[in-house]
């Protein structure tokens, strides 16, 4: 249990922040005038998880726990997305903390198990909805 109320607080504000990645999708494949808005948006939830991960190795400290496996939007799936549309969001200059977090994340032997194939997925997103390649 955290010793101070706003650390017991943080996971729950973590999850209410990435339940607002939808936005996410709509920056890779939405119409062009709504794509700059949610890029927007997806990257203020960056920087708040940028911020949210302080010096630690994951959310929860040193092991993966709760926010870490709902932030497997964000550690696997961007990195699906900007491959398949062409767009990059989740920078190493803007976030560096939180790509590290996301490969770290990504290439754990358990999580990596339980992963779907990624090329697969790039191939589908790529056939489905194209490249958005905006050269942002």
């Amino acid at each position: 249990m955290a010793s101070h109320p706003k650390e017991s607080q943080a996971p729950q504000k973590l999850l209410f922040k990435l339940q607002c990645l939808p936005a996410a999708f709509k920056a890779y494949w939405g119409e062009e005038k709504e794509r700059e808005k949610a890029m927007e948006e997806t990257c203020e939830v960056l920087k708040f998880l940028e911020e949210e991960l302080k010096e630690k190795r994951f959310f929860g400290g040193e092991s993966i726990g709760m926010v870490d496996i709902v932030a497997n939007a964000i550690a696997f799936w961007f990195g699906v997305f900007e491959e398949a549309s062409g767009i990059k969001l989740l920078k190493r200059e803007n976030y560096p903390k939180l790509t590290n977090w996301s490969h770290e994340f990504v290439n754990n032997s358990v999580v990596k198990e339980c992963l779907p194939p990624r090329e697969k997925l790039i191939a589908y997103f790529q056939k489905r909805y194209g490249s958005t390649n905006t050269s942002k």
